[in-house]
């Protein structure tokens, strides 16, 4: 079976008022409610979880004690499908074609997190996306009811909605981790714990050689210096590990990218908590705020700029609520998410264009957009740089 991205376009499922009936009547707060029909599309997306199924917008009218009454809903389904990724794959992202209960791409553990209570008891002015039904489907499936978000997408937010969101983030968390959800296996593994770090690993030669080719273009891409910088991310490696399990461990969503977030009036709606699990706030913060700077195409210094201002809000967030853990630990875990998730992928930016003809080689690497992810994916590393010589083991 091919491997991710996963598209999905299908037609609206068949339902029967029997199957609405009771996410509906939950959504309307009315167990009176009867429902005659629905109509509804799909919402197209590309996903990388081998979990997804199927998203479709579903809405009608529901007959109630005051009257015809309109709603809307997301229907969202889930699926068992099993993958073996080669090197490659794993080289490209997180998934590692694991089937357990703690694997990035586990088919349940949406489900378990939205029907759990721990999203809501630590939300706020941050909080999950409502469920209204888990429905077991035949063959390894399942039907999520979700509530619309109805709010201004992640991906049309002005940088002061990025901000306000690590604020209500910081409060999330403080609230998260001064009563800690209980460990569940199914809860998922860190990004630094993944297997597809290793594989990116591998390609850090690609690195070396990419600073040292006879193409100028790709030379010049390269700073002197990157690939040693990498190396010291493979190094320190499990002293980094260590590090980010010795902080305060919170519940967190991580996949904070701008399309799973919805600003509301109230303050901001996350979805798709498919890898929620726990871990040092940092970890959430660096998702948020890189996922974002990334989409918006922010430089270098942008980036690093966007990323202190969202600290210093996350700051307040956690004050406010009385937070048990400090902004520098914060910062270190974001620091060591930043190089580890989204610097240390330049290896396969270096792989890509060395395996180029001479031509369109040269075209790729003198491409602004290029240029741009190198410099951002090599500050993020080069940041890090002294948090790993702390880190180093004795």
């Amino acid at each position: 079976m091919p491997g991710p991205p996963y598209r999905h376009l299908g037609p609206l499922p068949d339902l029967t008022a029997e199957d609405l009936r009771g996410p509906v009547r939950t959504l309307l707060a009315d167990p009176t409610a009867r429902v005659s029909g629905c109509t509804g599309e799909p919402i197209g997306y590309e996903s990388w979880s081998r979990a997804s199924d199927g998203l479709y917008v579903v809405r009608g009218t529901a007959s109630c004690e005051g009257g015809d009454r309109a709603w809307e809903m997301v229907l969202k389904q889930v699926r068992y499908r099993p993958w073996r990724p080669g090197p490659r794959d794993l080289a490209r992202q997180i998934d590692d074609g694991g089937d357990g209960p703690a694997d990035w791409a586990y088919w349940r553990r949406e489900a378990l997190v939205l029907a759990s209570p721990f999203p809501r008891a630590a939300g706020g002015r941050f909080a999950a996306v409502r469920c209204l039904g888990i429905v077991p489907l035949p063959g390894d499936r399942l039907r999520l009811w979700l509530e619309r978000a109805d709010g201004t997408p992640g991906e049309a937010w002005t940088a002061g909605e990025l901000l306000d969101t690590a604020e209500f983030l910081g409060g999330f968390h403080a609230r998260s981790l001064r009563q800690p959800p209980p460990h569940r296996d199914w809860w998922c593994r860190p990004f630094l714990e993944q297997a597809a770090l290793h594989e990116r690993f591998a390609l850090i030669e690609r690195v070396a050689d990419a600073e040292t080719s006879a193409d100028p273009a790709v030379r010049a891409l390269f700073r002197p210096g990157t690939a040693t910088a990498l190396r010291a991310l493979a190094r320190r490696h499990a002293d980094a590990v260590r590090t980010l399990r010795s902080l305060p461990a919170g519940l967190l969503h991580r996949d904070l990218t701008p399309r799973n977030l919805f600003r509301t009036a109230g303050g901001t709606v996350a979805i798709d908590w498919g890898q929620a699990g726990l871990g040092p706030a940092g970890e959430d913060l660096a998702t948020l705020v890189l996922s974002s700077a990334a989409a918006a195409d922010l430089d270098p210094a942008a980036t690093l700029a966007l990323g202190a201002a969202a600290a210093a809000r996350h700051a307040t967030g956690m004050a406010e609520q009385g937070g048990s853990c400090g902004p520098e630990e914060v910062a270190l875990a974001f620091r060591l998410v930043a190089a580890y998730h989204f610097g240390l992928p330049v290896v396969r930016i270096a792989d890509r264009l060395l395996a180029r003809d001479a031509v369109s080689r040269a075209a790729a690497a003198g491409d602004p957009g290029t240029r741009r992810r190198v410099a951002v994916m090599t500050a993020l590393v080069e940041q890090a740089q002294p948090d790993l010589r702390d880190t180093a083991s004795p």
